[in-house]
């Protein structure tokens, strides 16, 4: 509709088709021409006044809902007793965008476990943590401490564990006990050995351990043998734990268990062949000399649980031996430098 108001040529073709009696009057067309240039203002101002006709229901009808519901609250609050709140009515929620609106569609349910309490085993309970025991009795472990505490020379480009096997010898002597109460006796003797061992991990390593003596006995009553001979072997399994982890010097506890196999004749000349349960236990000291030989000195109470007719015995040996350390890795080559070794 713009466009044909908005052109004077156009206008002046509707002037004249639809006053084609006014083309008689004499000078009426000059009128018209000479006020040619208000009809594009007037059709502007006729669009305008119905346009806003138009939007005139609409502002109404808002204004009437405003007002209703103004008058829906006043007539409650004349039937609701005073401070008792306006209860709406709450919305549908009803289709996929009311849904997707609804801030309770993005609440999770709470998670519910598989098995309740009952149902656990006696290892899954909280309580039973052997790795905690041990923790909590001060124990290390590379897993928690890393690989060294910082104490006798830490160990920076080398580990004991690049060479985690060992095998060594050892030699010493042996503080004997009484083997019969007031009857039988043992001299101190030497004692040797041989140990087969694997440290797996820095503060930790297990071995297992036999060692054999020949200690003279003395008997209490008169008329024994002089200075008979008996036959005393080792056999335990050990775990020894390394306080200060990956170090150069390295202290260790050994706490084991095995048996003690002796064979001896008392003032009667009766033959002794007994075997007694043995828990080794005692402390022990670890020096590398090079990459693969290490000297190791111990002290070990090799505690005996008396049976047949044989008493405790508390067997105490003071060894000095040399580990052969083993399981190193090969030499490495290009494209590292040649001939690095990783101890």
């Amino acid at each position: 509709m713009w466009a044909p108001l908005a052109t004077g040529k156009r206008i002046e073709f509707a002037v004249r088709t639809a006053s084609r009696p006014l083309m008689y009057l004499p000078g009426a067309w000059r009128i018209v021409r000479r006020t040619g240039w208000t009809w594009p203002f007037g059709s502007r101002l006729v669009v305008c006044i119905a346009v806003a006709v138009s939007l005139t229901p609409y502002r109404a009808t808002a204004d009437s809902l405003f007002e209703d519901s103004r008058l829906e609250e006043t007539r409650a609050e004349e039937i609701l007793p005073p401070g008792q709140p306006l209860e709406k009515a709450s919305q549908e929620t009803g289709g996929p965008e009311n849904r997707l609106l609804n801030p309770e569609a993005a609440q999770f349910d709470a998670w519910q476990p598989l098995a309740d309490e009952s149902m656990r085993l006696h290892w899954d309970l909280p309580e039973f943590d052997p790795s905690g025991w041990f923790y909590d009795l001060g124990f290390r472990h590379s897993s928690t401490h890393g690989r060294n505490v910082g104490r006798g020379i830490p160990l920076t480009h080398t580990s004991w564990r690049n060479r985690p096997y060992h095998v060594d010898w050892f030699l010493g002597g042996m503080l004997n006990s009484t083997l019969i109460r007031n009857r039988v006796l043992q001299n101190n003797s030497t004692v040797g050995g041989l140990r087969v061992g694997w440290d797996f991990d820095h503060y930790w390593g297990t071995e297992w351990r036999f060692a054999w003596s020949d200690p003279n006995i003395e008997y209490r009553t008169p008329g024994g043998n002089a200075n008979p001979g008996n036959s005393l072997f080792l056999s335990d399994i050990d775990l020894l734990y390394y306080p200060w982890g990956d170090s150069k010097i390295r202290p260790y506890v050994l706490l084991g268990l095995g048996f003690t196999r002796l064979n001896f004749q008392d003032e009667n000349d009766l033959h002794h062949g007994t075997s007694l349960l043995t828990m080794p236990y005692g402390v022990g000291l670890k020096f590398p000399m090079w990459p693969w030989l290490a000297w190791r000195f111990e002290i070990v109470d090799n505690l005996a649980f008396g049976a047949d007719q044989v008493t405790t015995l508390a067997n105490v040996s003071f060894t000095l031996g040399m580990e052969i350390r083993l399981g190193a890795r090969p030499a490495s080559y290009w494209p590292w430098r040649s001939s690095r070794y990783i101890w």
